[in-house]
Order: structure tokens, then C-alpha cells, then sequence
């Protein structure tokens, strides 16, 4: 079968179209007949050595895969051959097949799209997860609020009763951003950008700043962020790191603090996951998809750097 493979760590030219064994599935496993591979800013620091995880050379890339059931394992009872799933995969997603756990498989509607479901499985549940603290009438700050996570990041802000603040690098996607019920869409390429910000919160600031961009920003963040305030970090797309005096944190109570969906616990990936289908069920929700053909992950993965892309990236597979 055809798969994208990483072979050597580094940029996306590393990204190969290989020819490998198509994989069985364990006992407790199904294999699926892959339609649509989901793509995460996270694959490609994958890619680069830089993620939190490194796997052993060679891999094949990709957490999330949807389509239809081609084989299940002797102990599997609850799914059949033929049957629409999205599943979180344990073989890599970039593939013609991938075999997932029966536990980390769902069935999906047939009014719901494979690529559309794929938005779900991380960045669906990541955005309910920054989320889940936050409370209704409280402002919020969301950096690429077209992208992936950020547009689902603003239809639940909203949704949840928060004042949404998006930010984005162009023109089309700030249209986007508000498109999808941002109150303010802001060009963060600016350098007056936080005083829009200020301007927007009556000079108070955001009570919650979701940051995944990295860099210099983050002490412009600061300056946002209300007395009492909370930045989450969930990643860092510019590729780099800042430092925080931890003292400068007393000035107006604020707090920092990290999110990984990894770390989340079952209960709560079942609730994110409930709460979701019932939003997109009800109407509420909408996913915004990219999509490449599998052998044009190299090219995906560089519209994902370079920040052209609106919602959620999806390779399609056959």
C-alpha cells in the first residue's frame, strides 16, 4: 500500500511516498480503508525531531484517520466490515490503511463528511479542553482564529457565552474569524495590535489568551492579558520559545499554564466528544476543511508553516 513515510528527520521534502506492507490488525484492533488522513500542526514538528514525542525511523505520519472498516480482529464485536469510523490510529494516518485500537474508534454519520469528522478527533476535542475552565460574560483572545483548532476555538467561545477576540495574519482570514463569530477580528502582524485589544476590552484586557504562536508575541500577550488573567499554551507555530520572569506574573495575578489533549483524561475526552457531536448535530458547529491529495502531504505541510491554510488540513486517500 502507499503510505508517507519519514525516512530522515527535517523539512517537508523528507516527506516520501513509499510502497509498504499493508498492516493486520491485532485482536483488539480494526483496520481501516483510509478516505481522509487529518493533519496537525503537531505532525510537523514530528517531522522535525522537535514534537514532545519522537518515534523511530522510519515512521508514518498521522494520529487520525476516517473512512471505512475493511477487517476487524477476532476479539472485536461492536463493529462490522463496510462501517463508516473515525479513529485514532495506531499504524500512521498518512496511508492507503491504518489499524486503530476498537477503543479509539467511532462511528460516524453518513451526513458527516470524512474530512469534516477528522477536525473532531484533535483539534475538536483541544479546542473544548482550553476551554473548559472559562465561564460565561468572561473575554477571550484567540491567535490563528481561522486555523485548525482557532476556528473551532471561536464557534465555542461563543457558543459558551464568551466575548471572542480573533486574531489573523490576512485580510481573508479575519473575514473568517468573524465570519464564524469572532466580535473582533485583529491583524496581529501589527505593531499596535494589543492596543486594539485594549481598546476592545475597555482597557481591562482578555480574561483568557489562547497562544500557540511562540516567539516575541508572548510578551505582548502579557500586556493583554487582565488582572487575574490566564494564558494557556498549547503550541508554538513559529518554531520558537520565550522566556517568562515568573515574578512579573505578580504584577496582575496572572497565570500561565500548558495544555496537551494527551494529558486529558477519558471522562473528559468522552464529554469534549459528546459536546461536539452534539453541536454539529444541532447545527451550531461548523468545520472548515483544506484538503490534499495524499501525495501532496510535502506540499500540505508547507502551507501549514507558511500559514496559508483556513481550518482543518486533510489528506484525501483514494
Amino acid at each position: 500500500m502507499k503510505a508517507i513515510r519519514v525516512n530522515e528527520l527535517g523539512g517537508p521534502e523528507k516527506l516520501s511516498l513509499d510502497e509498504i506492507e499493508k498492516p493486520a490488525p491485532k485482536a483488539d484492533e480494526v483496520l481501516i480503508k483510509v478516505a481522509a488522513a487529518g493533519i496537525n500542526y503537531a505532525d510537523t514538528m514530528m517531522r522535525s525531531g522537535n514534537y514532545l514525542t519522537k518515534p523511530e525511523l522510519p515512521f508514518t505520519l498521522g494520529y487520525e484517520s476516517a473512512g471505512t472498516i475493511e477487517e476487524v480482529g477476532k476479539d472485536v464485536a461492536n463493529f462490522k466490515k463496510g462501517q463508516r469510523v473515525l479513529a485514532t490510529v495506531s499504524s500512521g494516518g498518512y496511508a492507503e490503511f491504518a489499524t486503530a485500537k476498537a477503543a479509539l474508534v467511532m462511528p460516524i454519520p453518513d451526513e458527516l463528511g470524512f474530512g469534516e469528522s477528522t477536525a473532531l478527533l484533535v483539534q475538536g476535542l483541544t479546542a473544548l479542553g482550553l476551554l473548559d475552565d472559562a465561564e460565561p460574560g468572561e473575554s477571550i483572545l484567540i491567535h490563528a482564529a481561522a486555523g485548525g483548532v482557532g476556528s473551532l476555538l471561536v464557534q465555542l467561545a461563543k457558543l459558551k457565552g464568551l466575548k471572542v477576540l480573533g486574531t489573523a495574519s490576512s485580510e481573508q482570514k479575519r473575514v473568517l474569524a468573524a465570519n464564524l463569530g469572532a466580535d473582533h477580528a485583529i491583524d496581529y502582524t501589527k505593531d499596535d495590535w494589543t492596543t486594539e485589544v485594549l481598546e476592545h476590552t475597555g482597557g481591562k484586557g482578555v480574561d483568557w489568551l489562547i497562544e500557540m504562536v511562540g516567539g516575541e508575541i508572548v510578551a505582548q500577550n502579557l500586556k493583554v492579558l487582565a488582572k487575574h488573567g490566564t494564558m494557556i499554551v498549547y503550541g508554538a507555530a513559529s518554531g520558537e520559545d520565550f522566556k517568562v520572569s515568573v515574578l512579573s506574573l505578580m504584577e496582575k495575578n496572572h497565570a500561565i499554564r500548558g495544555y496537551w489533549l494527551m494529558n486529558e483524561s477519558i471522562e473528559n475526552r468522552i464529554r469534549f466528544t459528546k459536546e461536539l457531536m452534539k453541536n454539529l448535530s444541532s447545527g451550531n458547529l461548523k468545520i472548515q476543511i483544506t484538503e490534499f491529495p495524499l501525495e501532496k502531504a510535502k506540499e500540505a505541510h508547507e502551507a501549514i508553516e507558511g500559514r496559508k491554510t483556513t481550518g482543518k488540513v486533510v489528506l484525501t486517500v483514494g
